[in-house]
């Protein structure tokens, strides 16, 4: 279900929004998530390693691939505001809540 979601563009929940963009730069697309979490008012961007595409659909393949990732728990998200500020631990513990809701979710549980 988050596939289809995030593959619209947004996953919204009452505490974030997950938004996942790609542009086109010089014959690559470069995909992109971000994360705007609504009790802070506040925006970060995943810096976890995501691959360009050669096409819009193999970039949007590669950020669906990290966030898939990130839900089952192979990767750590790492969530800054800018290159020197990462996001306080409240809000990796309040994704880290979400992920496992979408995890159990993907589980039937």
């Amino acid at each position: 279900m988050w596939r289809e979601q995030l593959k619209k563009g947004f996953i919204e929940t009452d505490e974030f929004l997950i938004e996942l963009t790609i542009g086109g730069e010089c014959g690559e697309w470069l995909p992109s998530l971000a994360l705007y979490d609504k009790l802070n008012d506040t925006w970060y961007y995943f810096d976890n390693d995501m691959f360009p595409g050669d096409t819009k659909e193999e970039a949007e393949r590669n950020a669906l691939e990290l966030f898939e990732k990130l839900v089952i728990g192979l990767e750590k998200p790492i969530l800054k505001i800018s290159p020197m500020k990462e996001a306080p631990k409240e809000v990796y513990e309040r994704l880290e809540k979400f992920l496992r809701k979408l995890r159990e979710e993907g589980r039937g549980i």
